[in-house]
This record gives structure tokens, C-alpha cells and sequence, in this order.
């Protein structure tokens, strides 16, 4: 008898808190599964994050992914709208097309079996699309056999629908353009009789968390079934209990259930239905507290009730509290744990949140870097045997950075290595450099009403091929960039062309100006790592001379900005102004 379609809609909503971050980690879909992306990413206002585990462990935010809000929503209680073909997902309701998958970048793998249907709504758009590949993404990019890219339109819904035709690790991206998902829907080519399991929300009632696990018994081959479960994770048979009423669950587990032919009696081994089972994974899952700062005093909030905060400054044991004083900057990691009666004590999400205590900059500052570099023996060896005529690799020995803890806050340094066929890109033949990478950070604070001049000197081939804000593509004649809490300096700041003291200075040398704020310094967003030799900041001289040179300066050339000190900077100040019988310079 031809097997009739029996849906499992299973957990949607809420991840587990063992998540693994790689596909080695994520469990085979075999039963009908329906993932809402609204519901995962916060109505289009979080994301799960690069290399997270979400639903129920089913699925792998390979690159990270993005979402949006304004990029409208599907209702699939509206047959109309949705077509016959999803009426049995109606309780579903309206979701926004609220996660994008990033054209030829963002990417959700998944392990499904042969003849699984795996539909996919989202944004109608005439040329943009999902497409499904059988190997991992390279980098960010998609990679190996596109095994689907082709979008069907049913009135106004943009459907995908694909048929595995194996057992297989699939990758689900996007082609020509950026495309918009509310629905991924796993429709498994299940065995006769095979029950329906949901897993309810996570719900709060008389001081406890809890989630309702249901089961609806299918027929088979005409006839009705018995299902029976455990709730240890071990396989049910014939003597385990007998689903007769939604399961409350107040703990992570797994509910296991076994489909029978109810051939009176009860269950039998004489009515076991091979493969006619299903899982409920069910796990809970909580927001993390909320960290507050007031200068050096910090606060953390949890949302939910009795709940105890943890906290821990730089990678310390954590310790129990809800506010403390820093006496220096600090990256702060704050978490909660949840008392679920004699059940079970839930540890929430964490949040993290870097806290500056900082002397503003009153005197000129230098960070400079030292360290040896030291033949890298192995690396060496393995270099020259996959080419003879590959040089030296070298590493870096006792590498340190001067930047004082209550000027600057560093995190996540790095040291890179310029040596022998290097050496015409290096500085006054230095060897050792700091490395911009993307995790590092270097944080520094100006005072209201006061302004700083900063120097960055770079190695000579900080980058190799860049793209700048002005699209200029530099492969030749390089030159270096910085970015300065979002914002980058280099291409128009860059000193190759401009006069300072009566010098021309190398194209690895930016000078820009700064007026009051914090500052970070961060990777540059293009190809290759910063090597920075030194930064150097000083507070600009505030004299009637330098205000005289500004004011003669901005009045010969239309549109130039210069700091106190007569040099063009890029800092947007509005003018000058007379207080207490002294000039200033204003924001």
C-alpha cells in the first residue's frame, strides 16, 4: 500500500545549550522537521552567530548569516496566499522572511535521508534564488556540485523545493543576489505509521519551566496504531509506557517513541512497525543578562526572576554578583543560572561587553612593538618540500607590546615577521610588527574639548590587494590602511604626497586628527593583515599661533580641515570658538 504522508512537526523555537559549532556535530534529519527563522533570530533582530548549532542540533550556521525585518513575511495560514500544498502547516501562522542568506557566502548545512523533500519560503524575487551544493563552503564562498538552484513562484510566495536523492550532508545558499528565508521545511520519506512529535514553547507556570511534548499515532496500512516512549533516550519496546497524554518535561532530554499495530491487546512485538519511530529532543533555552555601565561601575541584570548572575573579567574564574567596580578596563563575560525546582539549574546565554577605565590621553603616547624572529625550522622544512625554491619561514620569540593598561585597552594581539627577502618592506630594519587581525583591539580615549594628532607607521606591504572607500584597486604602488572604530584612514590620509616638517615621508605613514571620543583600533577590511611598527598620539598644542595657522589655512583652501597644528586632518570640527577669553576648537 502506497504510504501515506504523515508530518512530524518538530521542536521549533529554542536551542539547545550543548550546541556543538561543526557539521561532524549535527544529528540527521530524519523525520519531517520545520524550521522558523523568526523564531530563531529574535523577529529579525539577532542571529545564532558563525559556527552555532540551531534546531534541535538539525542544522549548522556554517558563516554566520544576517537578518532583516523589512523584507516581508509568509503566512502559511492563509491557503490562499500559501497554496493547498501547506495547508497542514497553517498552525505555523505569518512569519517574516526575517534571515538572509548572503549571496554566494552564507550557508545552512544539514544531514537528510534519500527522499526527503526540503522546501524552502522566503522573498519572491525574480532572480534570486536558493541553491543546494554537496560540499562545505571554502572560506565564505559556496563550493563543489550544485545538486538544486531553481525556484518555483506560487502566487506570491517564493518557493524552493528539492528532493534528496540520498543520504547526504547538504549546504543551503543563495545565487544572484541576497535572499531572504522565513520557512525551512524538512518534509522526510518516512516508514509506514510513524507518529507526529512536537515539542511545545518553553513555558513559565507556578515557579517552574517546563515544555509539553505531544504525539499524534498515525494509521497504518489502514489501521490504527499504539505508540509507546521513554524518557531516559533509551529505544522504547513493546513493555514501555503507552503515549496516551501530552509528556511535561522540565529538563533537557529526549523523549524516544515507537509506533505499533494496534492489533488489540495493547502493544506487541507481532505489531512492530519498523522504522516507525521519532524523537523529541527537548531543551531549553534562556537570554543572557544584561550588562550596564556607568564609568567604571557596572551593573548586571537578569531578566528572570531568582535567577543568580556570574561574572568574569578577562578569562577569570567566574564569580557570583551583580554590580562591581573596575579599576582598569576589563572584557566583562556575564551569564545567569536558572534554579528549575528539584529539576534541574539552567545556565543561560552569555553576553559579553568590554568596560574602559581609561586616563584620557594628556601627553604624547607611543606604542611600539619588539620581539625576535626566530627560523621556524619546521615550517621551513615543510615549505621546501612543496617548493625547492620556497624561502625561510620565521616566527616570532618574546614579543611584547608598551601600551600602558590606563591609556590604552588591548585585546587579542598578534605579532607578524619581516625578515631577509622582507627586508625592503621593513622599518628601519625591524623584524618584529603588530598584526591586525580581526580579533585584535586597541583602545584609547580624547578628551571633551581636547583634540590629538595620531602617526600609524606601517610595514611597506601591510597589504597586498586592497579595495578602498574609493574603489581603487592598489597592487603595485601599496599603500597602508587602518581602521579607526569603523572608519578607515589611508587613502586620502596617507602621507605619500603630503609635506610635514619639510619632509616627504613613505606611503607607510598615516596621519590623521582626532577630536574627543573613544577610539578603537581594528582590522582593515581588506585583503592581508595590518603590520603596524608604532602608533603615536599626541594632544595638539592649543595657541593662539596654531589657531592663526588653522584660521589662514581654512581660508586659502575651500574645504581643507586641519588640526591645531596647521596639518589636514579628516576630524570634522565646526569651527572655533572664544571661552573665558581663550580660542577652542568644537565638534
Amino acid at each position: 500500500m502506497k504510504k501515506i504522508f504523515t508530518l512530524a512537526l518538530a521542536l521549533i523555537g529554542f536551542a539547545s545549550m550543548a550546541n556543538a559549532a561543526t557539521i561532524d556535530d549535527v544529528q540527521v534529519c530524519k523525520h519531517s522537521y520545520v524550521l522558523v527563522f523568526d523564531d530563531w533570530n529574535g523577529s529579525g533582530t539577532a542571529k545564532p552567530g558563525k559556527g552555532k548549532l540551531f534546531g534541535d542540533n538539525y542544522f549548522l550556521d556554517v558563516t554566520g548569516g544576517s537578518v532583516a525585518t523589512n523584507k516581508q513575511s509568509i503566512n502559511l495560514a492563509d491557503e490562499s496566499y500559501c497554496g493547498g500544498d501547506y495547508a497542514k502547516y497553517a498552525e505555523y501562522g505569518s512569519h517574516l522572511n526575517s534571515w538572509r542568506l548572503k549571496n554566494g557566502q552564507d550557508v545552512i548545512a544539514m544531514k537528510v535521508t534519500a527522499g526527503s523533500k526540503i522546501i524552502i519560503l522566503g522573498q519572491t524575487h525574480a532572480s534570486r534564488y536558493p541553491k543546494i551544493t554537496d560540499t562545505a563552503p571554502s572560506g565564505n564562498q559556496m563550493k563543489g556540485t550544485v545538486l538544486a538552484a531553481t525556484i518555483n513562484t506560487v502566487s506570491d510566495n517564493g518557493r524552493f523545493e528539492w528532493v534528496a536523492d540520498d543520504d547526504r550532508t547538504i549546504y543551503i545558499g543563495s545565487e544572484g543576489g541576497d535572499y531572504y528565508v522565513s520557512y525551512l521545511i524538512v518534509e522526510a520519506n518516512e516508514a509506514e505509521g510513524t507518529p507526529q512529535v512536537k515539542v511545545g514553547a518553553q513555558t513559565y507556570a507556578e515557579g517552574l519551566w517546563y515544555r509539553e511534548v505531544t504525539c499524534t499515532p498515525a494509521n497504518a496500512y489502514g489501521m490504527s496504531t499504539i505508540v509507546t516512549y521513554t524518557t531516559d533516550g533509551t529505544t522504547p519496546d513493546a513493555n514501555s509506557a503507552v503515549y496516551n497524554a501530552p509528556i511535561k518535561c522540565y529538563n533537557n532530554q529526549t523523549i524516544k517513541f515507537q509506533a505499533y499495530m494496534d492489533l488489540g491487546g495493547g502493544a506487541s512485538i507481532d505489531g512492530f512497525l519498523t522504522g516507525a519511530d521519532n524523537e523529541a529532543v527537548v531543551a531549553f533555552s534562556f537570554d543572557a543578562p544584561t550588562i550596564t555601565v556607568n564609568g567604571a561601575d557596572v551593573t548586571i541584570t537578569s531578566p528572570y526572576e531568582g535567577a543568580k548572575n556570574y561574572y568574569k573579567l578577562n578569562d577569570a574564574e567566574a564569580v557570583e554578583g551583580n554590580t562591581l567596580t573596575l579599576t582598569e578596563s576589563a572584557t566583562i563575560v556575564a551569564y545567569s543560572e536558572i534554579v528549575n525546582g528539584t529539576y534541574a539549574t539552567f545556565t543561560t546565554k552569555s553576553t559579553t561587553k568590554d568596560v574602559y577605565v581609561l586616563n584620557p590621553i594628556k601627553e604624547k603616547k607611543t606604542i611600539t612593538v619588539s620581539g625576535n624572529a626566530v627560523l621556524d625550522e619546521e615550517a621551513t622544512a615543510e615549505a621546501k618540500s612543496a617548493n625547492a625554491a620556497a624561502g625561510n619561514v620565521y616566527k616570532v620569540e618574546n614579543a611584547a607590546i608598551t601600551a600602558d593598561k590606563k591609556d590604552f585597552f588591548v585585546k587579542s594581539v598578534e605579532y607578524g615577521v619581516l625578515k631577509d627577502e622582507n627586508d625592503k618592506y621593513q622599518i628601519d630594519g625591524k623584524e618584529v610588527y603588530l598584526k591586525m587581525t580581526e580579533k585584535t583591539n586597541i583602545t584609547f580615549q580624547v578628551a571633551e574639548g581636547d583634540s590629538v594628532d595620531v602617526v600609524v607607521v606601517c610595514s611597506k606591504n601591510s597589504c597586498k590587494t586592497l579595495n578602498p572607500d574609493n574603489d581603487e584597486t592598489v597592487t603595485t604602488d601599496r599603500k597602508c590602511y587602518v581602521n579607526l572604530s569603523g572608519k578607515t584612514y589611508g587613502s586620502d590620509d596617507i602621507t605619500d604626497t603630503h609635506v610635514f616638517n619639510d619632509a616627504v615621508e613613505a606611503n607607510n605613514v598615516i596621519r590623521f586628527g582626532l577630536s574627543a571620543g573613544t577610539y578603537t583600533f581594528q582590522k582593515y577590511s581588506g585583503t592581508g593583515n595590518i603590520f603596524v611598527a608604532s602608533i603615536e598620539i599626541t594632544p595638539a598644542e592649543k595657541t593662539d599661533s596654531a589657531i592663526k595657522t588653522i584660521e589662514a589655512a581654512a581660508g586659502s583652501q575651500s574645504g581643507a580641515i586641519y588640526n591645531i597644528a596647521g596639518q589636514k586632518v579628516n576630524s570634522q570640527f565646526k569651527g572655533i570658538i572664544v571661552k573665558d577669553g581663550k580660542k577652542m576648537f568644537v565638534k
